[in-house]
Order: C-alpha cells, then sequence, then structure tokens
C-alpha cells in the first residue's frame, strides 16, 4: 500500500514539474497570413519548392515570401502587428522567437528587394527586437509605424512615420523620428534624415482595415466551411471542330493537375465524323513551372519576342508546340531559350530554336545577345538572325535600350553571300513604365537595310512559310527609317490591352490589337487583331489579316460554352476558319 502510494505521488510530481516546466517554455511565434492579392508564393524553411500561399497559412523562422507584379500580402502576428508586402518584394524571415535568458521577442527579417508597410501594435520592452535588414543596410525599429523599401540596384530608403527608426549602415547610424526619412545608397553611409514629403499608402489599406473590423465582429459566428483549391481538376468537353473543309465532332478528357507552382494539362480527344471514328489523341496540352529563378513553359507559344522585337515580333506557333526556358538572377543575369516540341504531331511540326543570354554588370545596365534560327529538314527553308543589345534603366521604371540585328541564313544561303551580309537593322527605343496606370508605353525608331525585315520571325511566319510567302532574297539599294509606338496595360485586374503600330517610311505599317475580358472565373472574352502590309486607304482585313477570339461562358453550374475561332484571308479576301465549339463540364 505505502509503495503504490509513493508511486502515484512520484507520478503527481513529474507531472506538475513538467507542467510548471512547459509554462516557461515559450510557444513558437509564427506570422499568419490574413490578405492576398494576386500571385503570391512561399517556400518553407526545409522545403525546396515554392508553393502558393494560402490564407491562414502560417510563417515560421526561416521562410520566404515571394510577392509577384500587381499582387500584395499581409502577415500579421499575435499582437496584431502586420507587415504588408507590395508588389515585386521578396522578404525572408530569419528570426521569428524568443531569447533564451530573457524570454523577450526577437523578430528579425531580410528585405531583399520591394516595399513593406511595418505597424507594430505596442511599444517594445527593454530586451525585445524588430529589425530589417537589406543588402546595404539595416533597420532596428524602436518605433511603431514605419515603411521600408529596397531598389533594384540595392539602394534602402526608410520613412518613419511613429517612433524611431536606427539606420545603419558602413559602421555609421542615424536616428530617423517621427516625420522623417533616410536613404542608403550601396557602399554609403545613411543619408542625415530629412522631413517626409509624400507617402504612399499600401493599396489595400483602408480597404483591408475594413475588412478586419468585419472579421473581428463575425468571430462569435459560425464560419461557412470553404471549399479547398483541388490539385487536379477535371473536365469534359465535347462540340464540334473544324479545320478547312474537315468537320468533326469531338470529345475531350481535359484533366488539369497543380501541385504548386508546377502546372500540368492534358488533353485525351476522340474525333470522329458521325461514322467512324476518325482518330484518337493523347497529348500534354501545356505544362509550366514559375519561379524568380526558373521558368519553364510547354504548350502553344504566343506572343514570344527576341531583340526587343528586332529579332522575332510576337512570335506565334498557334496549334504547334514549342518550349520556352528561363533561368536567371534577377540582380545578374541569365538565358532564355525557345525550343520545338519535342512530341510533333502530323502538320503541327516547328524547327524554329532561339537563345538569349544577358548580363548585368552594373546595377542599372544590361547586356545581351540573342540568336534565332529555323532549321528545317529542307535546307532551302533554313533561316537565320543573331543580334546584341544594351538597355540601361535611367529610372526604376524608365529603360532605354539599343539593339542590332544581323542576317546569317536566308532560305539556306549563308553569309558569305553578300546579299545576306548586306541584311541588318537597328533600334533606339524608350520604354515608359507607369505604376500608377498599369500601364507600360514603349517608343523605338528603326534604321534597316531595304532588303531586312525587322521582325521576321512574327505571328504571320508559321503561316507564311506554309504557304511559301517568306520574303525572298534580294540586293540591298538603300536603307529604311521606321518608328513604333506601343502600350501594354492592365486595367482593374479584369481587362488587359496592348496595342502597337509600326510604319516604316510611311509603308507597308503593321497593326496589332489584343483586348482580354476576365469578368469572373468562369466568364472570360479574348480578342486579338493583326494586319500587316496596311493598305491606304485604310481595309479592315486584308491578306495579312489575323483575327482570333476566344469566349468561354459559364450556362450551367458546371458546365461552360467555350468559342475559339482563328480566321485568316487569302489573296481575294475569303476568308479562312480554324474553330473550335465546345461545351465544357467540370467534373
Amino acid at each position: 500500500m505505502i509503495k503504490k502510494f509513493l508511486l502515484l505521488l512520484c507520478i503527481l510530481m513529474i507531472l506538475l514539474s513538467s507542467s510548471i516546466f512547459a509554462q516557461n517554455i515559450p510557444k513558437q511565434r509564427v506570422a499568419i497570413i490574413t490578405y492576398l492579392k494576386g500571385n503570391v508564393y512561399v517556400k518553407k524553411f526545409n522545403a525546396e519548392l515554392w508553393i502558393p500561399a494560402k490564407l491562414k497559412m502560417e510563417l515560421v523562422s526561416g521562410d520566404k515570401v515571394w510577392v509577384q507584379q500587381n499582387s500584395q500580402a499581409i502577415l500579421q502576428f499575435s499582437d496584431k502587428s502586420t507587415l504588408k508586402l507590395g508588389a515585386n518584394t521578396q522578404l525572408d524571415i530569419l528570426r521569428l522567437d524568443y531569447e533564451e535568458e530573457s524570454k523577450k521577442e526577437v523578430s528579425i527579417f531580410k528585405l531583399l528587394i520591394g516595399k513593406i508597410w511595418a505597424t507594430v501594435e505596442r511599444l517594445l520592452s527593454q530586451g525585445e527586437k524588430v529589425e530589417v535588414q537589406t543588402p546595404t543596410a539595416i533597420a532596428g525599429v524602436r518605433g511603431t509605424e514605419w515603411i521600408q523599401e529596397v531598389l533594384e540596384d540595392g539602394t534602402t530608403k526608410i520613412w518613419a512615420l511613429k517612433g524611431v527608426v536606427l539606420f545603419t549602415s558602413k559602421d555609421k547610424t542615424v536616428e530617423v523620428k517621427e516625420g522623417f526619412q533616410s536613404i542608403v545608397r550601396p557602399g554609403e553611409p545613411p543619408e542625415e534624415p530629412s522631413v517626409i514629403k509624400e507617402i504612399e499608402k499600401f493599396d489595400e489599406e483602408t480597404l483591408e482595415e475594413k475588412k478586419e473590423e468585419k472579421k473581428e465582429s463575425a468571430i462569435l459566428e459560425p464560419e461557412k466551411p470553404k471549399r479547398e483549391e483541388s490539385l487536379l481538376k477535371n473536365s469534359l468537353e465535347y462540340g464540334l471542330f473544324r479545320k478547312d473543309n474537315l468537320i468533326l465532332a469531338k470529345l475531350s478528357f481535359t484533366p488539369e493537375i497543380s501541385f504548386g507552382i508546377v502546372k500540368l494539362g492534358l488533353d485525351l480527344s476522340l474525333y470522329t465524323n458521325g461514322e467512324d471514328i476518325s482518330y484518337i489523341q493523347g497529348r500534354i496540352r501545356y505544362g509550366e513551372i514559375n519561379l524568380p529563378w526558373l521558368g519553364l513553359r510547354y504548350g502553344n507559344i504566343y506572343n514570344f519576342n527576341l531583340g526587343y522585337g528586332l529579332i522575332a515580333n510576337r512570335y506565334s506557333t498557334y496549334e504547334m508546340d514549342g518550349i520556352t526556358l528561363r533561368l536567371e538572377d534577377p540582380r545578374k543575369g541569365g538565358i532564355l531559350t525557345l525550343l520545338p516540341s519535342p512530341f510533333n504531331r502530323n502538320e503541327n511540326i516547328t524547327t524554329t530554336y532561339a537563345l538569349r543570354l544577358f548580363y548585368r554588370p552594373l546595377n542599372r545596365l544590361e547586356l545581351g545577345v540573342n540568336g534565332m534560327f529555323d532549321l528545317d529538314e529542307e535546307t532551302t527553308k533554313q533561316q537565320g538572325i543573331i543580334g546584341a543589345d544594351v538597355g540601361y534603366y535611367l529610372t526604376k521604371n524608365i529603360v532605354a535600350y539599343l539593339s542590332f540585328a544581323q542576317r546569317l541564313i536566308h532560305n539556306g544561303i549563308s553569309i558569305s553571300d553578300n546579299k545576306v551580309l548586306s541584311q541588318n537593322g537597328l533600334i533606339l527605343g524608350l520604354q515608359v513604365d507607369v505604376p500608377v496606370l498599369n500601364t507600360v508605353f514603349y517608343l523605338q525608331g528603326l534604321n534597316y537595310a531595304n532588303n531586312f525585315t525587322p521582325g521576321y520571325f512574327d505571328a504571320y511566319y508559321e503561316k507564311n512559310k506554309i504557304l511559301g510567302q517568306l520574303p525572298g532574297l534580294s540586293e540591298a539599294t538603300g536603307r529604311i527609317k521606321g518608328i513604333i509606338l506601343g502600350l501594354d496595360s492592365r486595367i482593374f485586374n479584369i481587362a488587359s490591352l496592348n496595342i502597337s503600330y509600326d510604319t516604316f517610311e510611311f509603308e507597308t505599317p503593321t497593326l496589332y490589337g489584343n483586348l482580354s475580358l476576365n469578368l469572373s472565373e468562369r466568364l472570360s472574352l479574348s480578342l486579338s487583331y493583326e494586319q500587316g502590309n496596311i493598305s491606304i486607304p485604310f481595309k479592315f482585313i486584308n491578306p495579312n489579316t489575323i483575327l482570333f477570339l476566344n469566349v468561354v461562358y459559364p450556362i450551367a453550374p458546371n458546365v461552360d460554352a467555350v468559342i475559339s475561332i482563328k480566321r485568316t484571308y487569302d489573296l481575294y479576301g475569303n476568308p479562312t476558319d480554324v474553330y473550335y465549339i465546345t461545351t465544357k463540364i467540370r467534373l
């Protein structure tokens, strides 16, 4: 009896001591994602791949956050302090824990590039620490609200809205008090603080405050279950397919698989003429990987540009598949390649290759070399152009560039022929990014030999190659000057508009336009128009006109109607259509 009593007493003492010990061990600190807009990715400290961020996802020491263009995120801590991350921001969470001895909270971050809006809900007590490191400076925070930004060249800016920020670089520390700002340039100590003249607010700041209040008031209400995004999306399509004079009924099973940053779309299709099965097709519709340093996509090539448009200008394969691969370090340089598909299907064969190597010896300077070749099995159809370019960023949003291109192979004839050697061109351009309007404007001036075709690899290339209508080889008798005007705009994440117009000594102008509307997840429209060699007076269509329309319209909760039409015209204005009319069932 005594032994049982002693055993019970020991167990109670162990439980009591372990409970007391557990109370003295601080819980692991976390940051919770409370707001997402656009494309935001997270790399966990023990993982190799970036994964899409999700609401209420918990982040700990060692995790990384990557906010892409036109995107935002908000991280919230247990005391309601927040870090608001703007577009094009990369943040590493170095430490989010407690000091072992004092058990005081320590928060250390590294802002590699981009902008953060930080709010600490309480004054820090003795021993507590909030620090934001950048490639050029360290900000030690004693205040409660500040903004911090890192530019592409490593320049760091601080705006102290409340409290004090200790700004350190090159063994010099300055106190940036409330209402003041300071800046650290690469290799320099911080500048003396100056009065804040203008403060850029977080885009969704006001809206999100209202949302947070609404969330807090709704805590007592039962939360409605949310449908989790599935890794596998299945859909069934049936309808008509027409090409030239061939009309077939089509039944397709098109699953889409998503593993974080990896996406894959398959197409298992059956075509029938109504009497028997014409043929069965199984293929990869598309596959893609998207990381800051790696981009890989398989599928139709659309709007591929090279040499600032001097070598390839919106090169597209439409029904033919290809591979684009991007490897880069945003601060140093990288590689961009275009390869034909290894899964050629009947007439859907492209033999075109492209390569771009670019290097940034200085933060504002980029040097590049380019090459694009069609290595067709028939030697007389082979083409090749190489070039080089240099771009200089006058500001973060304005770049001036110079691009040169030289023809190496024309219809299988090499540069040893003077007709080929004389084919070259030059572009001097300026590109302006206006973030407020979500618009990029560009202006280019061209000077090229009159036997050289700027943007030779374009949206018409594969069509003209099949029809035997590519430009022939001729002597150079002079040079031509021209201009290109264009804009790329995105409106409220609903619509995108792309327009470009080029003319060469007011001859053979080209007009291109594309309008895309995404009114909801399942309701969208895309219309593109391109005309080369515009006639005067202007005619909406000519033999070099391409029209493409794609409409997705929901007709039931899980059923969408899809219409895709590509139209071209012959010399007499007669249209040729390739279209799909299908019904898509989401399984």
